[in-house]
């Protein structure tokens, strides 16, 4: 597993999902990166996530940035969050009758009324299962602990709170903002001295910034 994304991977990865739906975007980073295996839609959500955070990591490094509202006063928060704590705090896969959740099924049920998402969650999830409000209950339960929380204390006006960790949205707009980064350097290596893109992706990042400031320096 590479859990890395390229120059060339992190551009594929923010052009295959530039102008898709969240759950898509997800497993793009995963393709481009080649972390997702040979179904990355099949994998439960704790582990789509784990290779998430792993790819942030490996990518960018291990600190993840994010944001946050304070819900009393409306203050926005900024925090850094290791990654690797975070994948740590994700669930290992346990004994149960019912299957992980994953991003297919989320798929399936994405344009479903409320009322009909958890018959239909059921039958996938614990086939030969009679879909009942227990059982509906157990499956909205496994898809809440495979989400990640953190603990949150406004510095305004200290509120403390708990908020949820879209990890997939946070991974995405790592790599969207680095993909048009590396786009505008591309553009300007391109215009100031004539290499294609493949060429210039090809740099390491080093060389690639040297050559920047050369061309800027005139």
């Amino acid at each position: 597993m590479q859990d890395r994304l390229t120059a060339t991977g992190l551009l594929a990865a923010w052009e295959a999902g530039a102008n898709r739906q969240p759950l898509d975007r997800a497993l793009a980073i995963l393709w481009a990166a080649g972390a997702g295996g040979d179904d990355p839609a099949g994998l439960p959500l704790a582990e789509r996530d784990r290779r998430l955070l792993s790819v942030r990591h490996h990518t960018f490094g291990p600190i993840l940035p994010a944001r946050a509202t304070c819900p009393d006063c409306g203050a926005e928060m900024e925090t850094e969050i290791d990654t690797r704590l975070l994948a740590e705090a994700l669930p290992e896969p346990g004994e149960s009758d019912l299957r992980p959740i994953t991003s297919r099924d989320l798929a399936a049920v994405a344009d479903l009324p409320a009322d009909e998402i958890s018959a239909v969650l059921c039958a996938r999830l614990a086939p030969g299962i009679e879909a009942s409000q227990a059982l509906g209950a157990r499956i909205e339960a496994e898809a809440e602990a495979a989400e990640l929380r953190t603990a949150m204390t406004c510095a305004e006006c200290g509120a403390r709170w708990i908020e949820t960790l879209d990890v997939a949205a946070h991974v995405w707009a790592g790599v969207e903002h680095a993909a048009l980064v590396l786009l505008t350097e591309v553009a300007e290596l391109a215009a100031h001295y004539g290499w294609p893109e493949r060429d210039i992706l090809a740099l390491s990042p080093a060389r690639r910034r040297a050559y920047l400031t050369l061309a800027r320096s005139g």
